[in-house]
């Protein structure tokens, strides 16, 4: 199997304007922001309070790459993300991809066929999760403690993000590990699953081990 990282210089926009800022991955919209001049370190005296108004708008991430050859000559394609928080439409090429609604897996679409063998855009537009949270909330309301911002338990995100007592209302928004396309010919082992047992006081380790030639993952698939 081969690779090809994705990460380093991106570009960011809030969603519905024409203005592209400079933006790193793995990374996040309020460090990008505050990376641009355009917010303040919003952990300095009461300037959480100045940028809550991030979190209630959908953000777009952009980038341009040309895949390596040692990818692209390679049978089977798939476009990986470590991290997306936390709701996510992901485009290649203007074609939808996939999307994320949970932050805390891997996220991974077959992109066999998608990518070029000139430069390749992929997008990713974050919807706010603060505001779906709060959509949710209103529905039907759930107990939660005063200082935290409603909504947070439906969704599957980080609920320190939402406040805390001992943290700010800051939910993060982005990329918040490593993107890469990987690409592959022959079988590869997709799992492993280690498993113990006790037979007359020894213990015994056996693995099982799967595998796939081809990927079949139209929904993202988790590691």
């Amino acid at each position: 199997m081969t690779s090809q990282s994705l990460g380093g210089p991106w570009h960011l926009r809030q969603s519905g304007t024409d203005e592209w800022l400079d933006a790193r991955v793995p990374g996040g919209v309020h460090t990008d922001l505050m990376a641009a001049g355009r917010i303040p370190d919003p952990f300095l005296g009461d300037e959480e309070l100045r940028v809550q108004w991030v979190a209630e708008r959908d953000w777009e991430y952009r980038r341009t790459f040309r895949a390596d050859s040692a990818v692209a000559g390679e049978k089977h394609l798939a476009l990986v993300f470590d991290g997306l928080d936390t709701l996510a439409e992901i485009r290649l090429n203007g074609e939808l991809v996939g999307r994320a609604d949970n932050m805390f897996r891997t996220w991974r679409w077959d992109v066999t066929g998608r990518v070029m063998a000139g430069d390749n855009e992929i997008t990713v537009l974050f919807h706010s999760a603060v505001r779906r949270g709060a959509q949710l909330d209103a529905v039907r309301p759930l107990d939660r403690p005063q200082e935290t911002l409603p909504g947070g338990p439906y969704l599957r995100k980080a609920p320190c993000h939402f406040g805390w007592d001992w943290g700010p209302k800051l939910p993060n928004i982005g990329m918040w590990q490593e993107v890469r396309l990987e690409g592959w010919s022959e079988s590869r082992i997709e799992d492993v699953h280690i498993r113990r047992q006790l037979e007359g006081g020894s213990a015994r380790i056996t693995a099982a081990v799967g595998s796939s030639a081809k990927p079949e993952m139209p929904q993202g698939r988790r590691l």
